[in-house]
């Protein structure tokens, strides 16, 4: 977590709560990857030594399983999760607006009217989706973990498998989550500076029209009104592109993934692997660890996207604080 997401969190007094929910969370995936795994094999075990009979005792009880693993996560959503989400939104509105009220003309004017709009709406909005919206702070930790548990039972089921995705993964993911997108948080921020000057324009087109028409201003506003709105849409432009080609590395690490495990798995049967079960156990693992990178890759870009919202409530609360 970022340093200054982790200051606004201890001045909402919201930082135990969602550790809470986070700790709640966590297990989902990585619970939901171990029994999907042991249903494949346990099945197809079952088909091999025609063990019909046993079948439906099988199914039903992966059945239960996984219907409790489902309504507890259901449960943690919508009772837990969702107010946790809506009480974060309220209490940051509610410290922005406060932190407006306590200033004197002059510290207001620090700021444009656009600028003010813009942090307690849209950047308020962007420093709780790096936390808890989906593919963020949260997500990235319920995938970590997920990972993990992924790796940990790799190790112990074949140590070869796990070399060899680990020499496909490692170097996609450092390319696609560092090298690329490291310049996306520079073009947001752009983006959002640029949104405030638009709406400085936007306001007085909207509530002064006649005026700006009596004067001839017309031409100059929706000059400056074209100007920025391209200016906007020329840095998230190239944030979306940054974000394209980092998903396309996403893309190619996962078809190499599946290519390495083709001319893998039929030279690994009777060595490494007993049988055609254990192989797609193991090839289930190894899909979840892939499967967790991509989406730590997925929320990291998506966290340094809204970390520029985060950083402007930061900038405004720390000054109102009167700690910058």
């Amino acid at each position: 977590m970022d340093r200054k997401v982790s200051w606004i969190l201890k001045e909402l007094g919201l930082w135990k709560t969602l550790m809470v929910v986070m700790i709640l969370r966590l297990p989902f995936d990585s619970l939901n990857a171990i029994l999907g795994a042991n249903l494949l094999e346990r099945f197809l075990r079952l088909i091999q030594t025609k063990g019909r009979d046993e079948l439906p005792s099988a199914f039903w009880t992966f059945l239960l399983f996984t219907v409790l693993l489902f309504a507890y996560n259901a449960t943690v959503w919508s009772l837990i999760s969702v107010k946790a989400n809506l009480l974060l939104h309220r209490k940051l509105r509610e410290k922005i607006l406060q932190s407006m009220l306590d200033r004197n003309g002059q510290e207001m004017e620090q700021y444009s009217a656009g600028d003010w709009i813009t942090r307690i709406n849209a950047d308020a909005d962007r420093t709780a989706g790096y936390l808890m919206e989906p593919l963020n702070l949260m997500h990235a930790a319920i995938a970590t973990c997920n990972l993990i548990v992924s790796f940990v039972i790799l190790v112990m089921l074949n140590v070869t498998m796990l070399a060899f995705t680990l020499l496909v993964m490692v170097p996609f993911f450092i390319l696609s989550s560092i090298v690329i997108i490291r310049k996306v948080p520079y073009y947001k921020r752009n983006a959002q500076e640029a949104y405030a000057a638009y709406t400085n324009w936007m306001e007085p087109v909207a509530n002064a029209g006649e005026t700006i028409r009596i004067f001839d201003g017309e031409d100059i506003a929706l000059e400056k009104i074209e100007e920025t709105s391209l200016k906007i849409m020329a840095e998230n432009r190239k944030a979306h592109k940054l974000g394209a080609w980092s998903m396309f590395f996403n893309v190619l690490s996962g078809t190499f993934g599946y290519l390495l495990l083709l001319l893998m798995g039929n030279s690994m049967m009777g060595t490494g692997i007993r049988d055609f079960a254990q192989l797609m156990k193991i090839t289930q693992y190894r899909g979840q660890m892939m499967l967790g990178v991509m989406c730590v890759n997925n929320c990291i870009n998506r966290m340094k996207t809204n970390l520029t919202g985060a950083e402007r409530v930061y900038e405004v609360l720390a000054t109102g604080e009167g700690e910058q």
